[in-house]
């Protein structure tokens, strides 16, 4: 069982690692809005990411990884970003975001949803980790001067789904400024 849910794992978590680099050139991408917070302006660079589930003892697995390096989010002043995967056959797409925060300590979010939404998200709205209105939410906390780094990092969670055999099922990533 473990063998069949791997591949099925790896590609649920490919499609979330590559969701808002989807292209479908021929959709247009709405308008911008110009964000409240600005910290995020920038370009960030994954450091980490990993993938999680629970499974039917309870149990906190960690299911799979992603390669250091290998995709990059770029935030724009007008709400709009680009989105890059960095390995294989660099692709980009361009589309718009919005930060709502929730708390705030300083210049470090403690808690905010990051919303994205491209061409290629709206293109698979409801499909794992998108909303059934294309676009993609996660939760957002952010250190300016993180311990043990020098560059300011900001720490991403999906929305939590079930794919068997783990009642949940999440990816955390986190990107540090360049």
């Amino acid at each position: 069982m473990k063998n069949r849910f791997a591949p099925l794992l790896m590609i649920a978590f490919s499609f979330v690692a590559s969701s808002a680099f989807m292209c479908s050139k021929e959709e247009a991408v709405t308008a911008p809005v110009k964000p409240e917070f600005t910290s995020l302006i920038g370009y960030w660079k994954l450091k980490s990411g990993a993938s999680f589930g629970i499974n039917e003892k309870g149990e906190k697995k960690q299911t799979a990884t992603m390669k250091e390096g290998t995709v990059a989010y770029e935030f724009f002043a007008d709400g709009t970003f680009i989105s890059h995967v960095l390995v294989g056959t660099p692709e980009s797409e361009k589309g718009n975001w919005k930060l709502e925060v929730k708390k705030l300590d300083g210049k470090d979010i403690e808690d905010g949803v990051l919303t994205l939404t491209s061409a290629g998200t709206k293109a698979n709205a409801g499909e794992v980790w998108i909303d059934q209105d294309g676009s993609m939410r996660q939760q957002i906390s952010s250190l300016d001067k993180p311990t043990g780094a020098t560059k300011p990092r900001i720490y991403l969670v999906s929305k939590r789904i079930e794919v068997y055999p783990y009642k949940e099922a999440w990816v955390e990533t986190t990107y540090e400024k360049q």
